[in-house]
């Protein structure tokens, strides 16, 4: 099957100045050519006339959640309703491909990946990784505890989104039963959060053996080490065992900035936390009060990721994607290199997972010979304005895998 988008300008993930006027032609699912001028038609299927719109990497979110529902506690077959709908979303906002952060997702994604649901690309951590009383320790009550090895009194933590950690062994076996699962990197919790409430945002969470055993484990599988934390304590001992992505980071100093860039790591802030905190949080008081520090230390983090040209990732810490808030990249950041976080520079994210990458037969976030065909029409120029990606209703054409999903470009006949 060979599609051709002809008359089109196209943004390649990479560098600012659009290829004018080229017709990207697709072979099923990866980009054969782009070429200039005139093609051979007559071997072309399905020919679409862009009309000089701008044609776009699809979108990747970098930190999601998208089997999370509205609690922590619910039943795992609640969550896998809510992650069936909330991988439609994901696509039809333009997000072609997500990192999962934490959650239960092999399931969902097998069932992207056959077609049965219509879902973005999974990037899949699986479980969290967290000590006890760290930042995924989902108990809600303090009658709640382990009753023996992997059994707990509590609905939170027996769902498996979790796996509770504390020593290198019950590290090792963490990493370990992820990757039997399927996970192409993974995820710990390395400091306190917003949304827990058995941990001040202060506290650095695994020991530096800990962490070293998670990263190592992972490289033995190939792959990487992401980790969310928040202050300068738990940044720095993040980096100097091997941590590759580290989100949040809304209390960095400049030395967690210097060392994040001469380890060449990769910075997820998520600012919709810092931004605009959803009810959950703004209406408990030890929520609010962290999620208040969090936000008064985020202008100094983009002033930081600016000043030593940190690699930034796109992310929204969502359980269905928000494109609205490309616009928080673009207000810090510039449009140009909000849209590249969300796609050049995933590019080179996926290159960290190796043998681990679950889609090793193509690439993602840009558009050249042999990407896949994950691609977005739109109206403009979003690398110049990256708000027009905040409304999907300016998405023409969304495709995955050379699959078009939407195509509401207008008529030229």
């Amino acid at each position: 099957m060979r599609t051709a988008i002809k008359n089109v300008n196209v943004f390649d993930g990479i560098n600012e100045e659009l290829l004018k006027g080229v017709s990207v032609i697709i072979q099923d699912n990866k980009i054969e050519d782009i070429v200039s001028g005139e093609f051979g038609s007559e071997q072309i299927d399905t020919l679409i006339d862009a009309g000089g719109y701008t044609l776009i990497p699809g979108l990747t979110d970098c930190h999601v959640h998208i089997a999370h529902s509205r609690v922590f506690d619910d039943r795992v077959d609640q969550k896998v309703v809510q992650g069936v709908a909330n991988a439609k979303e994901f696509l039809r906002k333009g997000f072609t491909s997500v990192r999962d952060a934490g959650g239960i997702t092999y399931g969902l994604k097998q069932g992207i990946d056959e077609g049965i649901v219509e879902g973005p690309r999974i990037f899949p951590s699986n479980a969290f990784l967290t000590q006890t009383s760290g930042h995924a320790d989902f108990r809600q009550s303090k009658s709640e505890f382990r009753l023996f090895d992997r059994v707990y009194a509590s609905g939170a933590a027996m769902t498996g989104e979790a796996w509770y950690a504390d020593g290198v062994p019950e590290v090792l076996r963490g990493v370990r039963e992820n990757f039997f699962l399927g996970a192409s990197q993974i995820k710990i919790m390395a400091g306190g959060g917003v949304m827990s409430l058995s941990d001040p945002i202060d506290t650095v969470q695994f020991t530096r053996e800990e962490m070293e055993a998670a990263v190592g484990a992972a490289a033995d599988y190939g792959t990487y080490v992401m980790a969310h934390l928040y202050t300068p304590g738990a940044i720095l001992r993040a980096v100097r065992a091997g941590v590759k992505s580290f989100e949040h980071c809304q209390l960095m100093d400049e030395e967690c900035a210097r060392a994040l860039a001469d380890a060449g790591a990769f910075i997820d802030p998520c600012p919709n936390m810092a931004a605009e905190a959803p009810p959950i949080i703004m209406e408990h008081p030890i929520r609010r009060a962290k999620q208040l520090r969090v936000s008064a230390g985020e202008k100094r983090e983009a002033e930081l990721i600016e000043k030593y040209r940190l690699t930034l990732l796109f992310g929204t810490d969502s359980n269905a994607g928000n494109p609205k808030d490309l616009s928080h990249y673009k207000d810090r950041w510039g449009s140009l290199a909000g849209l590249r976080a969300a796609t050049g520079n995933v590019n080179e994210l996926t290159k960290l997972t190796t043998y681990q990458n679950p889609y090793p037969e193509g690439e993602i976030g840009v558009i050249k010979k042999g990407a896949f065909a994950d691609l977005l029409i739109t109206e403009g120029n979003p690398a110049e304005d990256l708000d027009i990606l905040s409304d999907p209703d300016n998405l023409l054409l969304i495709m995955k895998d050379g699959r078009i999903f939407k195509n509401a470009i207008p008529s030229r006949e």
